[in-house]
């Protein structure tokens, strides 16, 4: 392996977190400026009709992928490539939502009153899942 990018394997839950975190936090912040936009009396329930989903996706789908991620990066050599923070299969899929959150942005077919809360949902549940990849580094 090239030692330019071999890492420690618990940098990997480091850079897992941020890049979670990273994604969620960007997701987060392009539906509050397009909240910003739209004419709303009570923008607070099209926040938290976002957030609570979010929660409930962070508890009840990622932190499966979560713990998965934790328990492959636990299992690895004691030094990996930087890359091998996500599951070499899971680039795949972070291509196809990446073309897909492109399309939903370009093509005008999801209103913003539908898109900006489910980027609530999305950022939320990234950002708050990201927080166990945090708290594995730190008590590694």
């Amino acid at each position: 392996m090239n030692q330019f990018i071999a890492v420690p394997r618990k940098y990997l839950l480091l850079t897992s977190g941020l890049m979670w975190s990273g994604v969620g936090l960007m997701l987060i912040s392009l539906a509050t400026r397009w909240l910003l936009t739209l004419s709303l009396e009570t923008p607070f329930l099209m926040v938290i009709s976002g957030i609570i989903p979010g929660i409930l996706i962070s508890l009840f789908g990622f932190s499966r992928i979560v713990t998965k991620n934790i328990l492959r990066i636990e299992q690895m050599e004691p030094k990996v490539s930087v890359f091998a923070f996500q599951a070499w299969h899971s680039y795949v899929l972070i291509v196809i939502m990446m073309s897909m959150g492109v399309f939903v942005r370009t093509s005008g077919l999801v209103p913003l009153m539908l898109r900006t809360p489910g980027y609530f949902a999305i950022g939320t549940a990234l950002s708050f899942s990201s927080l166990r990849y945090f708290k594995t580094f730190f008590s590694a």
